[in-house]
């Protein structure tokens, strides 16, 4: 090869390498404005929703339709700023137009459930478009706990949809045990005689949440959490009311906390009920045979009186 034709492949080679760096640099700094325009973007979202009032004129009758389409919208705003600040701007306009919401006299939202928005103090309730599906609810109470840091504020507006959605949803005990759990878990600042309080008011949510239809509940974890919290009384009268309306598993779990907390004659007796149950009318259930009582040459050790 002559040299002038090897100056002119080191040239070619040489614009093509360059041409190839500038289009690698042009790139990354196209893939930077990108990520920056998203980030301005993010930064910048505003959203608009009607005030309630107008909301359910445009509904047009379909209030549960249009809550569900502004629930798909709540949605994708938390799952946008989930990876990106866990800062919820717009969580409380969302969901306060499907719940609805308390205002104080100046028109600002304040966050009381409806039993406490009565008007006494100059608060209002504002009607939601369908306040009566529990999933809303459950999703506000955990969606608020994702924040970058969860503090006493964020545990009481948790508690706060919590409790919303029980005035409008009270069969549904996960609501009840969500409440429970952020009552006597999720405080962190507070002083210790102020947890204890929150607690005790927490064992009422969990005895609620196992007597509930459907309750996925164990009842001896609410009889086992009262006895643990020395609430003794309250513990027995928890087990005397969920007993015999629970699994056979629950019933042995039940027993054997009586039997730790110094009630071991209640727990035997229990027994030997189950064992004459099982043997005279295990085709009943055990709350009617309670009813029923044992048969009279049952071998269960009853004797009737």
């Amino acid at each position: 090869m002559h040299s002038w034709e090897k100056r002119v492949a080191l040239l070619i080679v040489s614009f093509l390498f360059l041409m190839a760096a500038f289009y690698s640099q042009q790139v990354r700094l196209d893939l930077k404005m990108d990520e920056a325009r998203r980030w301005d973007y993010r930064l910048a979202e505003t959203t608009y929703l009607p005030p309630n009032e107008v909301l359910q004129v445009l509904s047009l009758g379909y209030k549960a339709f249009l809550a569900d389409m502004i629930f798909m919208q709540a949605n994708n705003h938390f799952a946008t700023h989930l990876s990106f600040d866990r800062k919820y701007v717009w969580l409380d306009n969302y969901v306060g137009a499907i719940i609805g919401y308390c205002r104080n006299s100046k028109g600002v939202r304040v966050p009381i459930p409806p039993e406490l928005c009565d008007g006494s103090d100059g608060t209002e309730w504002v009607d939601g478009l369908f306040p009566f599906n529990p999933r809303v609810y459950l999703w506000a109470s955990q969606v608020v706990k994702y924040a970058q840091l969860i503090t006493d504020d964020i545990v009481d507006k948790s508690i706060y949809f919590g409790k919303t959605g029980i005035h409008y949803c009270p069969d549904s005990w996960e609501l009840y045990y969500d409440v429970g759990f952020n009552l006597f878990f999720e405080y962190r600042g507070l002083d210790e005689e102020t947890k204890q309080l929150k607690k005790k008011e927490a064992l009422d949510y969990f005895s609620l949440a196992t007597t509930l239809p459907n309750s996925r509940v164990g009842t001896h974890f609410a009889t086992g959490t009262m006895w643990t919290r020395g609430s003794k009384e309250q513990a027995l009268k928890q087990f005397y009311s969920t007993y015999y309306h629970s699994s056979e598993q629950d019933r042995s779990e039940m027993r054997n906390l009586a039997r730790t907390y110094g009630h071991s004659r209640l727990a035997d007796t229990l027994e030997a009920e189950e064992k004459s149950w099982k043997e005279d009318f295990p085709y009943i259930s055990i709350h009617l045979y309670q009813l029923l009582g044992p048969r009279l040459d049952s071998k269960a050790g009853f004797q009737k009186e």
